[in-house]
């Protein structure tokens, strides 16, 4: 079975170029005679390992196989083999959902990322089109339903739109469009994905998105609306954290805390973070079974890289981080996955070609590196060669 894909030629030097790739999907080890039912009141990690993405498969085939150095070619081979999340950002992708989902077996689980929200990205004011959110509902998170109910043999993790939360919730990130398109559009997301085979993660950012440690009543406020503006959803499970960042999970004294009893207004690091909006989200009310968290640490390998928290983009001489697993130490937190896709590029470094974004082009980005999502084949192999653990 084959799906086909089509990715952008790269114009920049030590990028790959991967075009017109035929993608297979491979045959599940086993068949699902019955219907994948998760119980979101436990950890469903435990028992089912995170499915690879046959598209990202492809890419680090081809771009381990164009690796001089034997012993880096072998350590990026393996990669392939490693579970990643499935991001839905086009009809496309949707369209290609239905045979991902039919070659997963049935002790894995295939993790989708709900990438599209109306006015997500940069902030915009203008007038609201009320037609977004038939579009996003309609096309797009109903035909993802579709394909879920129809793929009832299939267990599904989904991550509901990272980094809207801190946009919608900070005062200088959020637009009045953003706000509106959030309450009307997450709400509707976890509804009609509360589906038997389905858990649920609200992304909340990471550590360093809001002042957590203040605020952290009120970020829980707001996160327990809108889980009651969808009907409080029993598929609910909790919140996503770090997706397609750098933040340690539990070091100590954190990356920009200089001491243990440093203060700081941002927890030090992930499991801090976890901790606190765990509890306050508890709390407020939210049963406990609806407050875990899983955590992506595809490039948390490598710490003290960055000028800034806030730096996200090509962080020069990072690393891939701990493979997806339940074993955390943390019963807050389900367990460490892998979200981002390590070799696509978070932006590009050149100031003068479009998308562009400043962080992309600081000291501590790696450079040159092309635009959002094309492969980077000299970023890739430094994680590689950076990872902690080594592959």
């Amino acid at each position: 079975m084959e799906l086909t894909i089509i990715m952008y030629a790269l114009a920049i030097a030590g990028a790959v170029s991967i075009a017109d790739t035929r993608v297979v999907v491979r045959a599940p080890s086993s068949s699902c005679l019955t219907p994948a039912v998760l119980d979101a009141g436990t950890n469903v990690w435990t028992n089912r390992a995170l499915h690879p993405d046959p598209y990202y498969r492809e890419k680090v085939e081809k771009a381990a196989g164009t690796i001089k150095d034997v012993e880096l070619r072998e350590k990026a081979s393996k990669i392939a083999d490693i579970g990643t999340f499935v991001w839905l950002k086009t009809n496309n992708d949707i369209q290609d959902l239905a045979k991902v989902a039919s070659a997963v077996p049935c002790d894995h689980i295939l993790g989708l990322v709900l990438d599209n929200l109306p006015y997500k990205g940069p902030v915009q004011n203008g007038e609201f089109k009320n037609e977004t959110l038939v579009q996003y509902q309609a096309s797009y998170i109903d035909p993802i339903a579709e394909v879920i109910r129809a793929s009832s043999n299939t267990a599904f993790a989904v991550i509901v739109e990272p980094r809207a939360f801190p946009n919608y919730f900070n005062e200088t990130g959020a637009s009045d469009n953003l706000a509106k398109s959030y309450r009307e559009n997450v709400p509707y997301a976890l509804k009609t994905l509360n589906l038997p085979n389905v858990i649920t993660y609200l992304d909340v950012g990471n550590s360093n998105s809001v002042d957590w440690d203040r605020l952290r009543n009120v970020t829980a406020k707001e996160a327990i609306a809108i889980y009651k503006a969808a009907g409080s959803p029993s598929q609910f499970r909790g919140f996503s954290t770090n997706v397609a960042n750098f933040n340690a999970w539990d070091l100590s004294p954190g990356e920009f805390v200089y001491g243990d009893d440093s203060r700081y207004i941002r927890p030090q690091n992930e499991q801090h973070f976890v901790r606190i909006l765990s509890e306050a989200l508890q709390k407020n009310g939210l049963p406990s079974t609806a407050t875990h968290a899983i955590m992506d640490t595809s490039r948390s390998g490598v710490f003290g890289l960055r000028v800034s928290w806030d730096d996200w983009c090509n962080v020069n001489g990072a690393g891939l981080g701990a493979r997806p697993t339940p074993k955390t130490g943390d019963e807050r937190l389900d367990a460490f996955v892998w979200v981002k896709h390590p070799g696509e590029s978070d932006g590009g470094s050149d100031p003068t070609e479009l998308p562009r974004d400043p962080f992309c082009a600081k000291e501590d980005a790696f450079k040159p590196s092309p635009a959002t999502g094309i492969w980077h084949q000299a970023y890739f192999e430094m994680l590689v060669s950076n990872a902690r653990p080594s592959l």
